[in-house]
């Protein structure tokens, strides 16, 4: 099972300290493999089109043996469908992605639903400067005490549990576009979440 990071074309806000010292398998996805060198990070694989990456950080990659991954603009997956199908190849178990913030909705939107639908047993963190959006099987959440985090419903969730935060909830129906389950404070070093069917994403002030 592998530890991999994608990172994506657009903003990314993250500072290094707040990534992992090792992974098993690093992608840059186009431009985002900028962001990679900044952070002191060497990709093992690039991936996509290859419409937003500089020259030289491309012929960077290629010297440093990172492996290329090409293909055509007229695609009908995005860059980062793509890079979670590679991701799925090698057996991923957690996967972080950093990038693909920017200001573009309709892309920031596709994204978050686009991990939505990939997941299913793998931990994949999606981690901003301020923020970390967490998909995730497990039903215990490490924070620091008085963190705020949000329960962002993306299906209808049934028998929603919340324990370990100011405002607990047991077994609720919580209907897909809910907001019942925003802005939330831990009040220990974790929280417990439980639901026996629906999707959601736990989203952490860092």
């Amino acid at each position: 099972m592998s530890n991999i990071l994608i990172s994506l074309n657009g903003e990314c806000s993250i500072e290094r300290n707040q990534l992992q010292s090792e992974y098993q398998l690093i992608f840059g996805v186009d431009g985002g493999t900028e962001f990679l060198y900044k952070l002191f990070l060497q990709p093992d694989q690039i991936i996509g089109d290859f419409d937003s990456i500089d020259d030289n950080t491309k012929k960077r990659a290629l010297r440093d043996g990172a492996e290329i991954s090409a293909f055509s603009s007229d695609k009908d997956k995005t860059d980062l469908e793509i890079a979670l199908g590679i991701a799925k190849e090698n057996n991923a178990s957690d996967i972080t992605i950093i990038g693909g913030e920017g200001k573009e909705l309709d892309h920031l939107f596709a994204n978050l639903l686009t991990l939505s639908s990939f997941h299913s047993t793998e931990e994949i963190k999606w981690i901003t400067k301020l923020e970390t959006i967490i998909f995730s099987k497990k039903n215990y959440f490490k924070l620091k005490k008085n963190t705020v985090f949000s329960i962002l419903p993306l299906s209808n969730i049934k028998n929603l549990s919340i324990k370990g935060a100011k405002w607990e909830i047991k077994n609720e129906e919580i209907p897909y576009g809910s907001t019942k389950t925003l802005r939330n404070i831990s009040l220990d070093d974790k929280i417990f979440i439980d639901a026996t069917n629906g999707k959601y994403c736990l989203i952490v002030k860092n």
